[in-house]
């Protein structure tokens, strides 16, 4: 694991519906840390939904906002960023996170994201839900090079006290 954690920013990496969000609020919270959702600020910052920039500007275009955005985050401290599922599409964003802080890549099968999740709200997944295994097969070697630590949750609720035993114990050298 890398032990580059001076500016004790975590990234949260993974599939779209993985529970990046949830894990992030619970560990922000669980840290007393300041929690930055990375699609929530696109959103804002454009003044549309993900799924309306998609639509109406493209990936690529989606892609070059959500960059900036992380550059912009990587300066911080005592933060928890829960970032967009293909944050690790971009060399440079793999970079700034190996750089800036510790990457925790959130496991998950999509088959059973596939159960849990409303594709209509996810702009890759709109059209084809079955787009998240591409997707899968696509990222999972890039998630699993961008992480310093891997945890796998396949029932949230039966597992999520055991995940954070696990991240606590997986954290304890890197946070204060």
């Amino acid at each position: 694991m890398n032990n580059n954690i001076d500016n004790k920013i975590i990234f949260i990496i993974g599939l779209p519906g993985s529970g990046k969000s949830a894990l992030s609020k619970l560990l922000a919270e669980k840290l007393n840390y300041t929690l930055y959702d990375m699609d929530s600020l696109i959103e804002k910052k454009e003044n549309k939904t993900i799924t309306n920039i998609f639509s109406e500007n493209g990936e690529e275009y989606f892609r070059k906002v959500e960059s900036k955005i992380l550059e912009e985050l990587a300066g911080m401290n005592n933060v928890v960023i829960s970032t967009g599922g293909g944050i690790v599409l971009a060399e440079k964003n793999r970079n700034i996170m190996k750089e800036k802080g510790l990457t925790i890549f959130i496991d998950r099968n999509p088959e059973i994201i596939l159960q849990n999740i409303d594709p209509r709200e996810r702009p890759l997944l709109a059209k084809d839900k079955n787009k998240l295994l591409e997707l899968s097969k696509q990222r999972d070697s890039l998630y699993r090079e961008s992480a310093d630590v891997i945890f796998t949750h396949n029932t949230w609720e039966d597992d999520i006290n055991r995940t954070f035993e696990q991240l606590e114990y997986d954290l304890k050298s890197f946070i204060n």
